[in-house]
């Protein structure tokens, strides 16, 4: 054999690695296609395969349905199965493989499943028992909680208003606008002090305009946006320290709501529709 064709086509050679033979295994077949007869030395140097190894690699392509051995007196000889049937039963082998291997991932998927699904169902049974609550204390995201909830809100929004404000009004306004237009019923009881800053009478004249109802007091409890009867954003100043300083609860409990509502109900009928007369 001439010595640009000792080495195996290296086209051929990839495509039968990835029918799953070995680098040895391919490059052995494809020597055996070149001749009816070869010895197991001749095919080591033919192919380049280390001796030691080439009985092993032999065996292998013989298992595999693509070589044949015979024996001429005490000598071995082995020769090609031709590709069409060698290679036609190699993928059907491959194939076979492959349906056993998704078979048994079946069968543990099955038993990771089984075993699995009660594991999940007994703690989604079990819930945190504060799950429902989350205090927030950056300003920002208490004003994204607040227009979460409003934009979430299908018949009413009820809020306590007490100074000082924890957001702009320009922000305020911006929250309040959407659930009107949508129709929402939205009241608010202000404290009688807010009228005393003329940006807070602008504040309250445009919720008017817009359809908000509301109700002046001497005083709320704290700041309070209740959703829907379920749902609460409640604002609470630190009692410790002297600058507006708020954490806001965002409690989804129908049980709290449905308190706070009484609450809220029982304030608004003492509350009075006109603003503060000192003004």
């Amino acid at each position: 054999m001439a010595a640009n064709e000792s080495q195996p086509d290296g086209t051929a050679l990839t495509r039968l690695t990835a029918l799953g033979l070995t680098r040895y295994e391919a490059a052995v077949y494809l020597a055996l296609l070149e001749r009816q007869d070869f010895t197991p030395p001749q095919l080591a140097t033919c192919a380049q395969v280390p001796r030691q190894r080439i009985y092993d690699v032999l065996a292998s392509l013989c298992d595999r349905g693509l070589a044949l051995e015979r024996r001429s007196g005490k000598q071995r000889l082995f020769q090609a199965v031709a590709p069409k049937a060698g290679l036609t039963g190699l993928l059907q082998t491959k194939q076979q493989q492959y349906e056993r291997e998704i078979e048994q991932q079946r069968q543990q998927t099955e038993q990771i499943v089984a075993a699995l699904g009660p594991l999940y169902e007994a703690g989604h049974r079990n819930q945190d028992p504060l799950a429902y609550v989350e205090v927030l204390s950056d300003p920002a995201r208490i004003a994204e909680r607040g227009e979460l909830l409003a934009r979430g809100a299908q018949e009413s929004i009820c809020a306590f208003f007490t100074s000082p404000s924890l957001l702009s009004y320009e922000v305020g306004l911006k929250l309040v606008r959407p659930a009107l237009e949508r129709g929402l019923s939205y009241r608010t009881i202000y404290e009688r002090n807010a009228w005393q800053d003329p940006s807070s009478q602008e504040f309250i004249r445009q919720c008017q305009t817009w359809g908000q109802e509301i109700r002046f007091v001497d005083a709320v409890p704290f700041k309070l946006q209740l959703f829907d009867g379920r749902s609460v954003l409640l604002s609470l100043q630190d009692p410790l320290v002297s600058t507006p300083s708020f954490t806001a609860l965002s409690i989804t409990h129908p049980g709290l709501a449905m308190t706070l509502k009484i609450a809220f109900e029982s304030l608004w009928l003492k509350g009075t529709t006109e603003a503060p007369s000192s003004i």
